[in-house]
């Protein structure tokens, strides 16, 4: 509105505006109002009298020179053409003629045509104002000729102090929680919240809280924040014995879906402002509720589920079965309360990764033990050995013990094999982790997947050192041979089909309404053991 006072107290006054909004926010009134102060007899003036002649015949709707004109019902190129003679005539009482189109989105393609060139050079006693809710339906060329004033819905809390004084001038008894109500029923349309607030005193004289909620539908905050708790927490039976209490209530689904969206809104408002009591419209009971569900969410995960209740809003409003498609939707939204914040994941990783490294550092100390206590089983066979056979001679006890000792051990353990890989520098070390061993007989097979045959003539240049190690592990002379695995070529068609068969993939889709895009495959290993269970099964 600033701009049109000072447009006026500045003699700047356009031939074309147009008044965009959502319903009830005041375009046509605001609308009429700019004629006032164009026509009054005060004026041209940014404040109409509002007693002379000229704006009491406006506000009556009796003025010759304003016309309101619905672009609903007079949309056709002939009303235009119409229009466009009877633009040519002076005012006959004020100072301009206003022409008001309201709706004027409604207009055909033809008719916007034959208005371009009047909007363009209107006489300079015409003022054009266009008023639409779809600014988006509105020709680029007749936007270019107009001024464009964008109006907002309005504020909760304009439109209760509006409620306040309108029901305290009309002696309309009515509590401050329903007045609240009201306001936010009325989504930001002052004239909706009037239409309520006239529905309401013919229906009761003593509006209260429970009486606004019985007759709008708005379901009570206890079945929003129990709801709420359900879906966080991911209780089925709480949210299916929600749903058919509210069903045994009368509770209309789709208002309750709507709420529930709100509802979530403000949990995610909450859960990122740092004082949301100074942007959210909600009593104190309510953000008492709201602080204790945020508690036990996230911001990710009220994120998502705020976000698949606003897709799945409209079917519930076009399905024919509300109930039905509501308690699907709640119960596909409930699978997301398994989801973990993409912190505590990598937290996790973290800590994992750390906990390896202290699993690397202490392993050199456990195969020293090891190794002691194998030394001890030598010393103790030999012994024994020694008294059993008498013939035998120190060296030969001493040859028989490490695979009697080995073969004492777990097979699962591998002590040989992790023994060998510590004694060997980590960055060879780790390409030998990369294979898959085999033992015949004195021969120790290394199998390199094909991914990893770029690890084939790093492991070739240090073999003898290999082999060295290898063989004072396992007690006898070992030779060791190299060899790479043919890598199996998979289709693409054939991987997106394996991808689909399975069931956590197949399951994800549905529940988020997917489909593949791409698939990329992944090189990775396919060592099963670690190769040194088969080598010590067969070296015993």
């Amino acid at each position: 509105m600033r701009i049109l006072k000072n447009a006026i107290t500045q003699g700047k006054i356009a031939h074309a505006y147009i008044f965009s909004g959502p319903r009830g926010v005041g375009k046509t009134s605001s609308a009429r109002i700019l004629a006032k102060a164009l026509n009054c007899k005060e004026g041209p003036t940014p404040l109409p009298c509002g007693v002379c002649e000229s704006c009491t015949a406006i506000t009556d709707g009796s003025s010759v020179d304003v016309i309101e004109i619905d672009g609903a019902s007079n949309n056709s190129v002939d009303d235009i053409r119409d229009l466009r003679e009877r633009v040519k005539y002076a005012p006959s009482g004020g100072k301009y003629k206003v022409y008001i189109i309201d709706e004027v989105h409604m207009l055909s393609g033809s008719a916007f045509n034959a208005l371009l060139k009047t909007l363009e050079e209107p006489p300079s006693h015409v003022i054009f104002v266009l008023a639409t809710t779809e600014m988006k339906k509105i020709p680029a060329t007749v936007l270019s000729r107009c001024q464009q004033m964008p109006f907002r819905r309005i504020s909760s809390q304009v439109i209760r102090a509006r409620l306040k004084q309108i029901s305290d001038t009309e002696g309309i008894s009515i509590s401050p929680h329903a007045l609240n109500l009201v306001a936010r029923a009325a989504d930001g349309s002052m004239r909706d919240s009037l239409t309520i607030l006239d529905q309401l005193s013919s229906f009761t004289s003593e509006i209260s809280e429970d009486k606004v909620k019985d007759l709008l539908g708005i379901a009570d905050t206890g079945h929003l924040s129990g709801m709420a708790k359900a879906l966080v927490s991911g209780n089925r039976v709480s949210i299916l014995e929600i749903i058919s209490l509210l069903a045994e209530q009368g509770t209309d689904m789709r208002s309750f879906a709507r709420g529930l969206v709100q509802f979530f809104r403000d949990l995610l408002v909450a859960s990122v402002m740092p004082h949301p009591e100074d942007i959210l419209d909600v009593s104190s009971e309510e953000m008492t509720a709201i602080r204790e569900i945020i508690a036990s969410s996230s911001e990710d995960q009220l994120t998502l589920m705020l976000s698949e209740l606003l897709k799945s809003e409209a079917q519930i409003r076009n399905a024919s079965s509300p109930r039905l498609a509501l308690e699907m939707v709640l119960l596909r939204a409930s699978f997301l309360s398994t989801l973990r914040p993409l912190k505590d994941v990598i937290e996790n990783i973290s800590m994992h990764g750390r906990n390896r490294v202290e699993t690397a550092s202490s392993a050199p100390a456990q195969r020293e033990t090891e190794k002691e206590a194998v030394e001890e089983v030598k010393e103790s066979n030999s012994e024994q050995d020694a008294v059993v056979t008498g013939d035998m001679t120190e060296e030969e006890a001493v040859s028989v013990a490490p695979a009697e000792a080995e073969e004492r051990r777990m097979p699962e353990a591998s002590p040989a094999w992790e023994r060998t890989v510590s004694r060997i520098e980590p960055p060879l070390a780790s390409k030998l982790l990369q294979t898959t061993a085999e033992a015949n007989g004195d021969e120790l097979l290394l199998t390199l997947n094909g991914g990893q045959a770029v690890f084939e003539d790093s492991i070739k240049k240090n073999l003898t050192e290999i082999e060295k190690i290898f063989s004072e592990e396992y007690g006898r002379r070992l030779k060791i041979r190299i060899a790479v695995a043919q890598k199996k070529k998979v289709s693409r068609r054939e991987l997106k089909e394996k991808v689909v068969a399975e069931p956590l993939i197949r399951e994800a889709l549905e529940l988020f309404d997917g489909r593949i895009v791409d698939i990329t495959p992944i090189d990775k290993s396919e060592n099963g053991k670690n190769g040194g269970n088969d080598v010590e099964e067969n070296a015993g």
